[in-house]
């Protein structure tokens, strides 16, 4: 079972929420984003969904109902606000009961159990009924005893087995443990998963530990044992849940971020050819570690991010790349004020509003170069410096600042100058030098009005475009000006562009519409983005460089 889309509307946190584009391919889905931004209500609908697919009616007026929809009495109704769509399947009505019942298992935030022992065995109830499951994911449930207790009932009902009577209870065991043990040795290395012990007395699972030996379960820290219930609880049910969309809210509790990644990854190589884990984490362990896997397989992993979306609104959200705007987000979320003192391993100084000065427009070079290049190189961060003498002064106190603080960084200059004998000067001290009169000549360049005209599916109108800029430009001598000063004529162009186009949202005014719109049009299968990225970032050996 994989899931393709999801809407939900006034259910939760949510008004309208989308989440599409998910691929077929995708194994792992990631939420991210702040506490309140909504990532467990996701995980409510599908657990919403799933208690109809048992016939089971956990309907709460006050906690399934955006509040400022009002109460909704009928519990029906709030399940037509949760809209899926699966892969494979065109008609929810057509699948089966048993089909429903396995389509997902979601595993809540509040997962605790500190200490068990079994002193009798007990019936397991089968699979599929999920008899603990949580109606609402503010519930706590307790998984390990359950699972201790099914693989203890299935050893014995394996040894009566006619056909396994040459086989011995230790062996049968060690079977059915086997996976968890392996998991086990994978995620914590010196933590070995000895057995049951007997659950006749005092029965446990037991543990080798450094030099100790039949470590009871109680003695395991916070974090083993919140890593042995995942692991453990996923290896045995997908044995039955293996057509399934497996969900686990925050993961990560109770664990440092080694060990959050290794999980991560444990859980990962595990996952049924049929079936998707989703989680939903503020991890900075989880996220890099779903970076890895993505980079080691292309297609298998989905960002889904929530940061910077306000729920009250209609929220459109599909699979992101994590760029470098990605991580700083993450950052912010999982160290607060400390996400500043991460350096970034390339600093670039570039023109624009000072850093530190106030107001409440960004500083357009930098935001524009960030936008352009964040996701091939998440590396580099951009920073204003002011003017062109300011950032070819200061530049150089900069770097000089950022050595100290961060040995092994690279920095180096960004600026426009048109006198071309400085030019050559400048190029032979390593500062990078625009080719063009500044940086809109490059936003406003015929590849990307065309480019803009053909994604607002208007391409006939692109030579307007064009045209206009041109007419434009031949009238700046007559005014006084150079005839390549693109930023002299923004202004009337960025009107003619959202009137012929009829775009709207698109900014406020010129800068805006050149930071917002066109700068994302500068993408890696433009000429505007391979010339700016051979300014940038081609080979330095400037005493910048450190």
């Amino acid at each position: 079972m994989k899931l393709k889309s999801i809407r939900l509307q006034d259910f939760k946190r949510f008004s309208n929420l989308s989440i599409s584009n998910i691929p077929e391919t995708t194994k792992l889905v990631l939420l991210t984003g702040p506490n309140g931004s909504g990532k467990t209500s996701v995980f409510e609908a599908f657990n919403y969904w799933m208690g109809f697919a048992r016939r089971q009616n956990h309907f709460d007026a006050e906690y399934h109902v955006r509040a400022s929809a009002g109460v909704v009495c009928e519990a029906s109704a709030v399940l037509n606000k949760i809209a899926l769509e699966f892969y494979g399947i065109t008609d929810n009505a057509q699948q089966s009961s048993a089909y429903n019942r396995k389509a997902f298992y979601v595993r809540p935030a509040y997962r605790h159990e500190p200490d068990f022992t079994s002193n009798g065995i007990s019936k397991a109830d089968e699979m599929l009924a999920d008899s603990r499951r949580a109606g609402k994911l503010i519930q706590s449930e307790a998984r390990v005893s359950e699972n201790y207790q099914r693989i203890v009932g299935e050893s014995i009902l394996a040894l009566y087995n006619p056909e396994q009577q040459d086989r011995t209870a230790a062996e049968i065991t060690n079977e059915l443990i086997g996976q968890v043990r392996e998991a086990m040795k994978e995620v914590f290395g010196d933590l070995f998963l000895e057995g049951p012990g007997d659950p006749m007395t005092n029965g446990t699972f037991r543990f080798r530990k450094g030099t100790s030996s039949g470590f009871h379960y109680k003695n395991l820290s916070g974090g083993e044992k919140a890593a042995f219930d995942l692991l453990l609880d996923f290896i045995v049910k997908r044995r039955a849940f293996d057509d399934t969309i497996y969900c686990i809210d925050e993961p990560e509790l109770h664990m440092h971020t080694h060990l959050q990644a290794k999980l991560l990854a444990g859980l990962f190589e595990r996952i049924p050819d049929r079936c998707q884990l989703w989680i939903s984490t503020h991890s900075i362990g989880m996220a890099r570690k779903a970076a890895e896997l993505n980079a080691r397989y292309p297609g298998q992993v989905a960002f889904i991010d929530f940061h910077d979306y306000d729920p009250d609104q209609t929220v459109n959200l599909t699979p992101v790349n994590p760029d470098r705007n990605f991580w700083k987000n993450m950052f912010a979320t999982a160290l607060d004020d400390l996400a500043e003192l991460v350096v970034p391993a390339k600093v670039v100084f570039c023109e624009g509003k000072r850093l530190g000065t106030g107001g409440r427009k960004p500083a357009f070079d930098a935001a524009v170069y960030s936008q352009i290049f964040a996701k091939q190189h998440p590396d580099a961060d951009f920073v204003s410096l002011g003017g062109t003498s300011q950032v070819e002064r200061d530049g150089d106190i900069g770097a000089l600042l950022l050595k100290k603080l961060a040995p092994g960084i690279q920095t180096w200059k960004v600026f426009k100058v048109a006198d071309e004998i400085e030019i050559i000067e400048l190029r032979g001290a390593g500062v990078k030098v625009l080719v063009k009169r500044d940086l809109e000549s490059y936003l406003w360049d015929d590849e990307i009005l065309q480019k803009l005209a053909s994604l607002n599916n208007q391409s006939d109108k692109a030579e307007e475009l064009k045209n206009k800029k041109a007419a434009l430009l031949n009238e700046l001598p007559g005014k006084g000006k150079p005839i390549d000063d693109i930023k002299a004529i923004s202004g009337d162009l960025y009107n003619f562009c959202k009137t012929t186009l009829s775009i709207i949202q698109c900014g406020n005014d010129a800068e805006a519409f050149a930071r917002l719109t066109l700068a994302p049009l500068v993408t890696p299968d433009t000429k505007v983005y391979c010339e700016l990225e051979e300014i940038i970032f081609s080979q330095i050996t400037a005493p910048h460089t450190t």
